[in-house]
């Protein structure tokens, strides 16, 4: 795998193709013990950037962990399971059920299609450890039923790409006080599930979640996340634009995410 040099810029205009990328986990990004957290949805989208468009969409949805009913239903999108469900038998185009081999594969061959370099995701580091959790439990599994045999190694194409967090870039929008103004504003809008404010967190900082910054961009506070992959992905893409859009220099900094003090109100 290629080193990853955290901060390092790049002239974003020349780029060709980004690979948008979000996960849905089992276990949550809210527990201290992240080892339990992997993917059983890996969604991507290719984006043509000189075009400004989507031109290849899939979600893959490892078989081990979907296929296995009392982990869904015992994960963060249990309610969401029978939607799943409906949407892996009837969107095969969308869709692919595969093991954690495949799966990666497939996407290796979608990167070098495309000559990939950068995936973009919202607080992105999340999702490449994910999913490099997810093939190392993979490989270590495998291992041990190898007994001591030799055995290929799935390898993850994701280790290869830098990462462009879509809350990076978007701190042109959520460094302005119009922003900070709109959170502040909504700060009693409540996320049922979490008991928690969407816009303002605990400790009284502005929320950088793609949420409340997409909610920003539509300027519709009741704005809820789907928390499946290719929907929450079309959100961040409309949240890479925005800040694209507002940026004078085009140069953009890689494997980095902000730091929360600089939102303190």
């Amino acid at each position: 795998m290629k080193k990853i040099i955290k901060g390092k810029r790049i002239n974003i205009d020349k780029v060709d193709y980004l690979l948008f990328t979000d996960t849905e986990t089992i276990g949550s990004i809210y527990t201290t013990n992240k080892e339990g957290v992997v993917p059983f949805e890996i969604g991507i989208k290719v984006y043509d950037l000189k075009n400004q468009k989507v031109v290849f969409t899939r979600s893959f949805i490892v078989q081990s962990i979907f296929n296995h009913r009392y982990t869904m239903l015992s994960s963060f999108s249990a309610n969401k399971y029978p939607q799943y469900k409906e949407m892996v038998a009837n969107d095969k185009v969308n869709y692919f059920l595969g093991s954690v081999r495949l799966i990666m594969e497939k996407i290796k061959r979608i990167i070098d299609k495309y000559k990939i370099s950068i995936m973009v995701a919202h607080n992105g580091q999340f999702d490449k450890d994910a999913i490099e959790r997810l093939c190392q439990d993979y490989n270590n599994e495998q291992g041990e039923k190898a007994k001591g045999k030799q055995f290929q190694k799935v390898y993850n194409p994701f280790g290869d790409l830098d990462l462009l967090d879509t809350m990076q870039i978007s701190t042109i929008i959520t460094d302005t006080k119009k922003y900070c103004d709109y959170c502040k504003a909504n700060k009693n809008i409540i996320d049922k599930s979490k008991k928690e404010s969407v816009f303002i967190t605990n400790s009284g900082r502005v929320r950088l979640t793609a949420q409340a910054i997409y909610s920003f961009i539509i300027n519709n506070p009741q704005y809820q996340e789907s928390h499946t992959a290719l929907n929450d992905i079309d959100d961040e893409i409309r949240i890479f634009q925005e800040s694209y859009n507002l940026l004078g220099n085009k140069l953009v900094k890689l494997n980095i995410a902000p730091d929360w003090h600089e939102y303190e109100n």
